[in-house]
């Protein structure tokens, strides 16, 4: 029953547009990003130049290149607040559309309902970051083929490009998680992606700062943050040498990747977890 009922969420939700604006969206940034700084580049007001070994070419061709889309798409960027206008628009619309009851009234426990609502998740979350990563490398490759005559395909380990992605997706869960228990908590759309985003744009780095200037003890928390966690988790990213795009703001963790996985983990249960008891608690009726 319980994968039974993932499978139709996740088809409800791969039907929704809401998903695939967002998908567009994030395919359209990792295509416009590289093609700006080739663009800018080429323009004879412009003091970069693009040489065998530059900078740039570093951003805009294979094999380095492919990770621009994939960085873009992290918890602590583009997809943290993806996920938090998604997963809070349809939770909360469930409510109002008395799906939730629908299910209930199948026999179907309420724990397992919860559980098999955020499972479903997992598939747009890979889907957003797959999108801006096959957005990006369409647009690298052709910058590419200008650049050097010839795609350097053999230069790309396509296997790592894919955990990249994995890995990427990953870090979006302890947003989709904060905003599945304001949704659940709240019913309300508004308070459930307001709420996400706040953090997601606003709480976390007003906390990085302070604390960051607090210093000591308090100045190592932020990397114990999901945007700080996501970071150091994505620094693994490669495809086929480890780079650093530069993209994404990071804050210098001596976080492991391993921590980070196991933090992550640890708010995505712990979100999800009270978002059980909070729906257990519930009086659908009415």
């Amino acid at each position: 029953m319980f994968w039974q009922m993932v499978s139709v969420e996740q088809k409800k939700l791969t039907n929704r547009k809401i998903l695939w604006i967002e998908m567009a969206i994030a395919a359209a940034a990792a295509v416009l990003i590289p093609l700006i700084i080739y663009l800018a580049s080429q323009s004879t007001d412009s003091n970069v130049v693009i040489t065998a070994d530059g900078p740039v070419e570093e951003l805009v061709a294979w094999p380095l290149a492919l990770l621009l889309g994939i960085d873009m798409t992290a918890g602590s960027g583009l997809g943290g607040l993806f996920i938090v206008i998604l997963v809070g628009t349809l939770t909360a619309q469930e409510y109002g559309w008395r799906t939730m009851q629908l299910w209930l009234s199948h026999g179907v426990s309420r724990p397992v309902l919860m559980l098999a609502k955020f499972t479903a998740v997992l598939l747009p979350a890979f889907l957003i970051v797959m999108a801006a990563f096959v957005g990006g490398a369409i647009t690298t490759g052709f910058i590419t083929q200008s650049i050097q005559g010839s795609l350097p395909i053999a230069e790309v380990d396509w296997w790592q490009a894919f955990l990249s992605v994995l890995r990427t997706a990953y870090t979006l869960l302890p947003y989709a998680a904060l905003t599945f228990l304001l949704a659940v908590a709240t019913r309300s759309t508004v308070v459930a992606v307001g709420g996400g985003l706040a953090y997601a744009m606003l709480i976390e780095g007003v906390l990085r700062q302070f604390l960051g200037f607090v210093g000591g003890f308090w100045g190592d928390i932020p990397h114990y943050l999901p945007g700080g966690l996501s970071n150091s988790l994505t620094s693994l990213n490669r495809v086929g040498a480890t780079v650093d795009t530069g993209l994404i703001s990071t804050v210098p963790s001596d976080v492991t990747p391993e921590t980070a996985a196991f933090g992550i983990a640890f708010y995505t249960i712990l979100f999800v977890g009270l978002a059980v008891l909070a729906f257990r608690r519930q009086d659908l009726g009415g």
